[in-house]
């Protein structure tokens, strides 16, 4: 006997506050070169070092998520008008990040030293959660309610009854838990007292299941 089967899609809504603070750096320059785009990075890594060194920050907890050299070139038009292409020497870039606890005052104390680093790093701070097992859940168990609510008033609607679930399909996405809340330069000299002061707000997130039920006496819809 083939079994009656209701379909309904349930969105969750789940959020809390930030528990983490990561620092995205990134450093970057053009030298004539290979052998000055190497020594240039190297002293600029060294420079970011000793400015995070007093901050709590040691060599191995100042991670790099990317490093290349590579040719650097310009379009421009010649004395004739024909845009031709030109070699400009050895673009360098250094990606490296830091993490701590979510610390309002540490972090505008960050921001500053970083501001007056000599190696100019562009910089960007997110705020996410580090555990974000409990928000899942959270997220996943409103969805599931959700879909359970609609599929109630569906049946009630149609004179039927619900019977037990047949399925559940979540496409098991990575779900976002972080924000970007702010980027700039240390070329601004931290001249914005506002900066020092960043309260994110709660990192929200939302997410959909569908969940098939079997539809009881459905003779009687």
């Amino acid at each position: 006997m083939e079994i009656s089967r209701m379909t309904v899609k349930g969105k969750g809504f789940a959020s809390a506050p930030p528990d983490t603070i990561a620092i995205s750096l990134q450093l970057e320059d053009i030298k004539d070169t290979y052998e000055l785009a190497m020594q240039h990075a190297a002293l600029a890594l060294e420079q970011v070092r000793e400015t995070l060194l007093p901050l709590g920050f040691p060599k191995k907890e100042i991670r790099s998520t990317h490093f290349s050299i590579d040719s650097a070139y310009e379009h421009r038009n010649d004395f004739r008008g024909e845009n031709k292409r030109y070699f400009l020497g050895y673009r360098y870039r250094n990606d490296l990040k830091i993490t701590f606890g979510n610390d309002s005052k540490r972090l505008g104390e960050i921001l500053l030293a970083l501001s007056l680093c000599e190696a100019d790093p562009e910089f960007s701070v997110y705020f996410f959660l580090k555990d974000r097992h409990a928000v899942e859940h959270a997220l996943l168990e409103d969805a599931v309610r959700d879909a359970k609510d609609k599929a109630q008033i569906l049946a009630a609607a149609g004179g039927v009854m619900i019977g037990k679930i047949l399925s559940i399909d979540y496409d098991w996405g990575e779900i976002e838990v972080r924000s970007r809340v702010y980027a700039a330069s240390s070329k601004m000299a931290y001249d914005s007292a506002p900066m020092i002061d960043l309260e994110p707000e709660d990192i929200s997130n939302s997410d959909t299941v569908t969940v098939v039920w079997e539809i009881l006496n459905p003779q009687k819809a």
